[in-house]
């Protein structure tokens, strides 16, 4: 039984339980501090099931916000080569993470509903919405908004992913003129 539990993989929501936005950039900040005295010439790789070999160097990593038009808080990103708007990586727990790990628990007991309370669970929302836009979304659909850091949220678990979230814009909140409210009945 020891084994079994030594064996078990943790991922980044449920070691970044007690982490505040602090860690993650200090975290970073050192990281980055070590890239830039690194050779240029001998990059880190981080092997990746869709992208191959994706080079770790100065030319794709960049801090990204965490919640859109909120500076205050960012992330180390990897990007592919070729791609400098999606990230395929991020720099989490002093190392890095895939975009599909870190929308994965190894806690059992995340299962259903459950609201959003620790930085890592932040940051499976934030990479949830952009797994939307980047691989469901259809091309004529209007995006939704991009969750703020003080939103009421929940994601849905399922068998150890994250499928689905939804979040609540406080009351009195200014929102983009350009949102579109759109209801969908269903007749069942």
């Amino acid at each position: 039984m020891a084994a079994r539990l030594a064996e078990r993989v943790s991922f980044p929501v449920d070691i970044l339980i007690n982490s505040s936005h602090e860690d993650l950039k200090n975290s970073a900040d050192k990281y980055l501090s070590n890239l830039r005295s690194a050779s240029p010439n001998c990059p880190e790789f981080l092997s990746l099931p869709v992208h191959g070999k994706v080079p770790i160097k100065l030319s794709t990593v960049g801090f990204v916000p965490l919640y859109g038009e909120e500076q205050t808080h960012k992330v180390l990103a990897l990007f592919a080569p070729g791609d400098s708007i999606t990230a395929v990586a991020l720099y989490l727990a002093d190392k890095w993470w895939s975009v599909d790990d870190i929308v994965r628990t190894s806690v059992s007991a995340r299962q259903g509903l459950h609201q959003v309370k620790s930085v890592g669970e932040r940051i499976v929302l934030v990479l949830n919405r952009i797994i939307y836009r980047t691989q469901e979304m259809e091309r004529n659909e209007i995006p939704f908004l991009c969750h703020r850091s003080n939103e009421y949220a929940k994601i849905m678990w399922k068998e150890g992913e994250a499928i689905g979230f939804y979040s609540v814009k406080p009351t009195g909140s200014i929102c983009s003129s350009q949102i579109v409210v759109r209801i969908i009945s269903c007749q069942c």
